[in-house]
């Protein structure tokens, strides 16, 4: 789930520009440096920091609550290297709720209150109680 969503974030500007896709480009020969490095994009991005000179922002939502990069042989970082090529930034971020949420533990995802809203389920919200009112009021002030 990180990785994917690493690779998302570079493509639609959260991440320095190929900070994720030189991690594997520069390593997919060496699975153990792959994951030290991996290893230290994860850790600035739970706080925001520097990694590899580049500044990284905070992200929030506990995906990066710790550093851990599983264990992965040069075939697989060759696959995730193919993967670097291909445009992210066309996926709906929606996605992402919803894969974070189900990769939580049932009862873990109860403790955490963790539950992706969806932007459907927002808006039916939000359009009555906030942006009716506004465009009432906002029709008022032009006549």
């Amino acid at each position: 789930m990180r990785m994917i969503f690493c690779f998302f974030a570079s493509d639609v500007g959260l991440l320095p520009k190929q900070s994720f896709t030189d991690v594997i480009r520069l390593n997919k020969s060496k699975p153990e440096s792959f994951r030290h490095y991996l290893g230290e994009l994860f850790t600035a991005m739970k706080d925001g920091g520097e990694f590899l000179m580049r500044r990284v922002p905070h992200f929030n939502g506990g995906l990066f609550d710790d550093s851990y990069v599983p264990e992965l042989i040069a075939d697989h970082i060759a696959s995730l290297e193919r993967l670097g090529a291909l445009d992210w930034s066309d996926i709906e971020p929606s996605i992402f709720g919803t894969l974070f949420e189900r990769i939580l533990d049932p009862n873990t995802r109860t403790q955490l209150g963790a539950h992706y809203t969806s932007k459907e389920d927002i808006q039916t919200v939000v359009e009555p109680v906030l942006l009716a009112p506004l465009l009432r009021d906002w029709d008022h002030t032009e006549s």
